[in-house]
């Protein structure tokens, strides 16, 4: 496993020059979203880990269904799972099911470069959406920050009773 802290700075610039890695319109993260990238591709999983990262999240990683399903029975929470479609030990569809089962409100999203044939098998999940290979960085993090709203949203205070 590789679990990545979070950091919002881009760590090679000197002192007086960090900038934003990605400067978005988007919610910053907090730091205390857990994220799990998997994909077999190790330039992917590493593009995808980083990005993340640099947005402010904590990202664990896994390189297949196995592993990620390992550390989702070993981390209390995971907020998301952003999971690549082909992969060889399971596809991503059905490692959302078994993930579901450890973290079952948490959202996911796909990533595939066959997403119509992802779509049409996808229909009955909830909180979860499909992002297309190749992807832009934008748009990989509007996603994960849109599913992370819509699957918990922030308490605005006291609870009344």
């Amino acid at each position: 496993m590789i679990s990545y802290p979070s950091n919002r700075m881009r760590s090679d610039a000197g002192p007086s020059q960090r900038t934003p890695a990605f400067p978005s319109n988007t919610k910053t993260a907090d730091p205390a979203e857990t994220l799990m990238v998997v994909d077999d591709d190790p330039m992917v999983r590493a593009l995808e880990v980083e990005i993340l990262r640099l947005e402010g999240y904590t990202v664990l990683a896994a390189e297949g269904a196995r592993e990620a399903l390992r550390l989702a029975g070993e981390t209390a929470t995971i907020h998301l799972l952003v999971t690549d479609f082909s992969m060889p030990e399971v596809d991503g569809i059905e490692l959302t099911h078994r993930f579901r089962a450890v973290h079952p409100k948490a959202p996911v999203l796909l990533v595939s470069g066959a997403l119509p044939l992802t779509e049409e098998n996808t229909k009955d999940l909830e909180r979860f959406e499909c992002l297309p290979k190749p992807f832009k960085i934008k748009e990989l993090v509007r996603k994960v920050r849109a599913l992370l709203d819509t699957a918990a949203p922030v308490a605005t205070g006291a609870m009344s009773g």
